[in-house]
């Protein structure tokens, strides 16, 4: 399938040269206009089915792909980014996808089919040869993704520094004389979720704690594995931790559910962490200790450098970094009264 690059390439103009000819934004020497028409005809070249960004007719859609319709999170950020891509006069529609197959790549091009202007991309984990096939897409159609990939290619993307986010968390445990931290990590191998558990790791590190495999439990960013996760630490793993952070709020609020139906204690018999601030997070109880994602910055940020890409689909790629913010709830300090449902003594 032929890429914008690859006209310009055969041509040998620029990239700009030829998104001039596709929009007739600007004049172009005749000569030139026909050698790349010459050559987009030879190449099967096909602006109206996928260079939608660079056409003059615009759907004015943006499409997001979220990995899963069950995690508040997405549904969240979704009203945020619907609200700045009215802004902009865009309109949104919500794709789920399965990850454990090779729909990502076949989601968005059934998306470039039905004409959207551009696309966000949510994936916890999918397969790098469907991954690979989207980096090649986003070539084509602009694409912004919520997440990074450890791949050579540069991406336009919009991430939350889960790094420092985990640092921040683990050392706050420690602060609190925990020594023994269980960590559920996400999908093993994926680099948002390695980027969190090495955060993890290099606080324990910077406190003079090793770290331990059998305190690090791989799972898959739902409430079950959050719930098997916990289960392990206190029936399986021989060195019991006295508090556990989850990669994700979703997955510790599944932890404190096995706390809670075994009888134990939160944060008194375990102290339990999660990551995102999802609105549940203020509704269990205790309420959740958390790394918050200010979801209206990275709303703001993703609309802003998707309409760029769309205006300007030759703009250099960009990756965007967004600091959050530590959350202390009673999860993990008895001290913190809950905001949602307190409880009386």
């Amino acid at each position: 399938m032929a890429t914008i690059k690859d006209v310009a390439l055969a041509a040998g103009v620029s990239v700009a040269t030829v998104s001039r000819v596709l929009n007739d934004t600007a004049p172009v020497n005749e000569e030139t206009r026909q050698k790349i028409q010459r050559v987009m005809k030879e190449l099967a070249y096909q602006p109206s089915m996928i260079a939608r960004g660079m056409r003059k007719q615009q759907s004015k859609v943006i499409a997001i792909v979220v990995p899963s319709y069950e995690n508040p999170y997405h549904i969240k950020l979704y009203k945020f980014i619907e609200d700045e891509a009215k802004k902009m006069g865009y309109r949104l529609i919500l794709v789920g996808m399965n990850e454990q197959n090779d729909s990502e790549h076949e989601s968005v091009m059934d998306l470039m089919r039905r004409n959207v202007d551009g696309i966000i991309l949510f994936t916890y984990g999918g397969n790098k040869s469907s991954i690979k096939n989207i980096l090649h897409l986003s070539k084509q159609l602009p694409i912004i993704f919520m997440d990074n990939f450890d791949f050579d290619e540069a991406i336009s993307s919009v991430v939350i520094d889960g790094y420092t986010g985990m640092w921040e968390i683990t050392n706050h445990l420690i602060l609190l004389g925990h020594k023994c931290i269980g960590y559920i990590d996400g999908s093993s191998g994926y680099k948002v979720a390695n980027e969190r558990r090495n955060g993890y790791e290099k606080c324990l590190k910077d406190h003079q704690i090793a770290v331990e495999t059998k305190l690090i439990y791989h799972a898959d960013y739902e409430i079950g594995a959050g719930y098997e996760a916990c289960k392990y630490f206190m029936e399986d793993c021989k060195s019991r931790p006295t508090a556990i952070i989850a990669a994700n709020d979703i997955m510790a609020i599944g932890a404190i559910g096995y706390l809670r139906e075994r009888g134990y204690q939160v944060p008194k018999d375990m102290a339990v962490a999660g990551f995102d601030d999802i609105y549940l997070s203020r509704i269990i109880v205790p309420n959740l200790t958390t790394y918050r994602q200010p979801l209206d910055i990275i709303a703001e940020q993703v609309v802003s450098l998707l309409t760029d890409k769309i205006k300007n689909p030759a703009i250099e790629e960009k990756q965007i970094i967004v600091d959050g913010e530590l959350i202390i709830r009673g999860s993990t300090d008895p001290s913190k009264p809950d905001e949602m449902f307190p409880t009386t003594v």
